[in-house]
């Protein structure tokens, strides 16, 4: 995670756009004490965040969720070919 000032943005602002799109490095954006920072981050990275955050919204899916998850961790897995 990288922090940059509005002012080094707007002048570098290709750069960070090729740096956060081509190495998935998020940038934080300050702000004054007034207004809140921004977060700049692929498209990718924030539908996923997204995605996640839905898939967890649902306290009988977020269960069946993690249910699978300690499946998986304790080898309880079927192997089948498509």
């Amino acid at each position: 995670m990288k922090t940059v000032t509005t002012t080094t943005l707007r002048v570098q602002l290709k750069y960070h756009l090729d740096l956060v799109s081509k190495s998935f490095q998020t940038i934080i954006i300050p702000r004054n004490k007034n207004d809140e920072a921004i977060v700049m981050m692929p498209l990718s990275e924030y539908n996923a965040l997204n995605e996640t955050n839905y898939l967890l919204s649902s306290e009988a899916n977020k269960a069946k969720l993690l249910e699978s998850i300690e499946q998986v961790s304790d080898g309880k897995v079927i192997e089948f070919k498509l």
